[in-house]
């Protein structure tokens, strides 16, 4: 169940980033993304915070991608995998600074968070049919809404 489970999770999850957080476009890590990531300000363009946050969050999905195959036979090594790439979209939302697009990075990171900790408790729980739960079915939802919201606010 445990494994089944992380290996669900954590393709689900690649997926709905890379969906979710494509807008913007993945760049080529130029000098002005770069800045941007280092010294986000109240100025902070709706195209400069897309950008920052679309590319840490790739980045961050790109490592996790190439663990794939590792972490669905390790599923502790998974969820300290999930943890680890909540930490990083908190700290991603946290330096973006526009006032139209934090809201959604933040809703983003928000339904991220939530979700791994609902994966947790089905995990802990070892119950096979908590994974046709309504509660894990809208917790997938809720983080694809707020990825495709995000892909909205950054594409409009």
């Amino acid at each position: 169940m445990r494994t089944k489970l992380v290996s669900l999770t954590t393709a689900v999850i690649a997926v709905a980033l890379l969906t979710g957080c494509s807008a913007g476009g993945s760049g080529s890590g130029s000098d002005a993304t770069t800045a941007a990531k280092s010294t986000p300000t109240a100025t902070q363009t709706k195209a400069e915070a897309c950008k920052l946050f679309t590319t840490e969050v790739t980045d961050a999905t790109k490592g996790m991608q190439s663990q794939l195959t590792e972490l669905q036979s390790d599923p502790q090594a998974a969820m300290a995998k999930l943890d680890e790439f909540d930490a990083t979209l908190e700290e991603s939302a946290d330096k973006v600074t526009n006032t139209e697009v934090k809201p959604k990075t933040d809703a983003f990171a928000g339904a991220f968070s939530d979700f791994v900790g609902m994966t947790k408790e089905l995990a802990a729980s070892k119950d096979p049919s908590a994974l046709s739960s309504s509660g894990f079915t809208e917790g997938l939802q809720k983080l694809e809404t707020t990825g495709k919201e995000f892909q909205q606010v950054c594409q409009s």
